[in-house]
């Protein structure tokens, strides 16, 4: 086998391998089997020390088993040196280095090789055999160039290894969160809060928190390039009343396709600036909407409000849902916007899960003497009259555990209710569930609590 072919086999074996364990014992294994070496050991660098995870020899008895997992301070031993100073090292007689440290194979010589990713040693690969003066400087020039291939993916699958263990953190605290939410039910800001970030937390998955960046650069470029278009534009006409311009050029820059291509380029980035002015807007509201200190009331449009929450809801439609918005123009209510933002996306959410990603749902708005109404229609599953006198309860929920707190209507009619004078209510017969949510006009506020209205 060449040591082109040698390589090759290397770099394939360590593709396949989809975890860290698969990609180390792969390692180790084809260090052995393939170099012929009695004995191959990988260490992993964890918080500067380096434990043994994988090997081919006599400290691998049986399957994946290691035999007296050694942990090696770096800066300790051949191992350790070599993990410190990124220096490969020969040992040609073990028995002359005081820093040989003894292990289940008592090797008379020793070859160690740094596995270095971006300037730190994350791996260690360490062979012996019982031969003395058995390794030369052609194993370190191929053992060198199988460190280099394995740096990245053990980096890789460290990070993964990483990001699964804070997942696994992260899932075992929202358990705990959930056990012992019922501890903290007198502080209603908090709750409020928490509720929100767990509808967050399905509105918003695999969205990065760094987005703002990215789509900046893009709206930028796309703007550098409409003006680019301008330019291209005039150049092209410029070209076609040249007095010298061949004849045989002139046709082919007059050719219809390439005058579309010219046109069209202006209309795509058009669009696509569009786009990501709407992905701005998505969520410049989602920030909005997760903000806990804002108490500020004022004046603003309750169809915007409406708006505003479908967009933040655009993901979780789907093709199967038929969401109509019947939306009237209103005079403006006075109002604390993320609050009843909030109502409008807990409540629409709750219908969209209600359909079951398949049904009708319809947000209508209108005036009732001195009120602004929304009345939200679904026709899913509905809620059953036993249930229905519970909807604003707190902690009362019909969800499977860990699916459902149990606030989420009960912030709703807190918000409506006590903090902005209004009045909620909910109906549900026949498979047709819709809660009626009314909210005084800005005009009005001051009267609200003493104003009795009829549905």
């Amino acid at each position: 086998m060449t040591e082109l072919h040698k390589v090759s086999q290397f770099a394939t074996s360590m593709l396949k391998a989809a975890t860290l364990d698969d990609l180390l014992w792969t390692i180790a294994e084809n260090i052995g089997t393939t170099l012929g070496f009695d004995d191959c050991v990988i260490y992993l660098n964890v918080d500067n020390k380096l434990i043994q995870r994988a090997a081919f020899g006599i400290k691998n008895p049986k399957e994946r088993t290691l035999l007296n997992a050694k942990v090696i301070p770096v800066g300790q031993g051949i191992v350790g040196n070599v993990a410190k100073y990124q220096v490969a090292e020969i040992i040609e007689d073990t028995n002359a280095d005081p820093r040989y440290i003894n292990d289940e194979f008592m090797g008379k010589s020793e070859i160690t090789i740094p596995v270095i990713y971006e300037g730190a040693t994350i791996a260690v690969i360490d062979s012996e055999s019982e031969q003395v003066n058995y390794f030369n400087e052609h194993h370190i020039m191929l053992l060198q160039i199988i460190a280099n291939i394995a740096a990245p993916r053990i980096a890789s699958a460290l990070y993964s290894f990483e990001l699964l263990k804070i997942q696994r953190e992260l899932k075992q605290a929202n358990k705990k969160l959930a056990n012992s939410l019922y501890e903290i039910k007198k502080h209603q800001k908090v709750l409020t809060h928490s509720e929100k970030m767990a509808s967050i937390g399905l509105l918003a998955a695999g969205v990065a928190h760094e987005i703002n960046n990215p789509l900046g650069f893009a709206i930028s470029n796309c703007s550098a390039l409409n003006h680019y278009c301008d330019d291209i534009r005039n150049m092209h006409q410029h070209l076609l009343t040249h007095p010298n311009l061949p004849s045989d050029l002139k046709i082919k820059l007059s050719a219809e396709d390439y005058s579309y291509a010219i046109d069209d380029i202006k209309n795509t980035v058009a669009e696509t600036n569009s786009g990501l002015l709407r992905i701005k807007n998505i969520v410049s509201g989602l920030c909005n909407y997760v903000r806990n200190k804002d108490n500020h009331y004022s004046h603003f449009d309750i169809n915007d409000g409406i708006k505003s929450a479908v967009d933040m809801l655009r993901g979780e439609i789907s093709d199967g849902c038929n969401l109509q918005l019947q939306l009237k123009k209103l005079p403006d209510i006075h109002a604390n916007k993320n609050k009843i933002h909030q109502v409008f996306v807990n409540i629409i959410l709750n219908a969209l899960h209600a359909i079951e990603r398949k049904g009708k749902i319809v947000v209508e708005t209108y005036s009732n003497k001195n009120y602004a109404c929304v009345d939200i229609t679904d026709n899913g599953s509905g809620i059953d009259n036993e249930n229905l006198q519970n909807v604003f309860t707190p902690f009362y929920t019909t969800k499977p555990v860990n699916e459902g707190t149990g606030l989420g209507l009960f912030i709703c009619h807190q918000i409506i209710t006590e903090e902005h004078t209004g009045q909620i209510k909910v109906s549900s017969a026949d498979h047709k569930t819709k809660f009626c949510i009314m909210l005084p006009f800005a005009s009005n506020e001051a009267k609200a609590k003493s104003v009795r209205v009829n549905y």
